[in-house]
């Protein structure tokens, strides 16, 4: 679909997968329920926009913009792209972002609370979104990750452990 303009549209159950959606607007419109594996949504705007249990896996939003509440709920967004975007003031509720990667884009106000960020991939893209306090560690272990971070207790030294056994005479 190019460039094209949905307004008070509900889309209930629909097998969407590999939906190719570029330019155009999405107003009042709501998403139940449906299978949007390998979607693509390229400069689409949305305004007033629901997902609600729908499977994005695999999903790539470039250059999507709200321009009004975008709720995401219940949904299953594994492996999904967000490149671009401006999804500011935004909510993702109770949904599995397992590997899904936030590049560059707009994230303020973006609310994740109530989702598990353990596993998100670049995860320093996402300045100023809203957390509960019990998401920091996991938000701290997407970051460690993602900075390849070490730990003293398992520091290496050319790919060995260097870790020292003593034995007891």
């Amino acid at each position: 679909m190019k460039g094209l303009t949905a307004r008070s549209v509900e889309f209930a159950g629909c097998e969407l997968g590999d939906l190719r959606w570029t330019g155009g607007k999405l107003s009042r419109t709501r998403f139940d329920g449906c299978k949007l594996l390998a979607a693509r949504f390229e400069n689409v705007t949305l305004e007033h926009v629901v997902f609600t249990n729908c499977k994005l896996d695999y999903a790539v939003l470039s250059h999507v913009r709200a321009t009004g509440p975008v709720l995401i709920v219940e949904c299953s967004l594994r492996e999904a792209e967000f490149r671009g975007c401006d999804l500011a003031g935004s909510l993702f509720d109770d949904c599995d972002l397992a590997l899904a990667d936030f590049g560059p884009g707009g994230y303020r106000g973006c609310d994740l609370r109530g989702n598990d960020l353990s596993a998100i991939s670049r995860a320093h893209h996402l300045s100023r979104v809203v957390i509960d306090r019990a998401q920091l560690p996991q938000l701290a272990e997407s970051l460690a990750a993602e900075l390849e971070v070490s730990f003293g207790d398992d520091r290496r030294m050319g790919g060995l452990t260097t870790g020292l056994q003593i034995s007891r005479m």
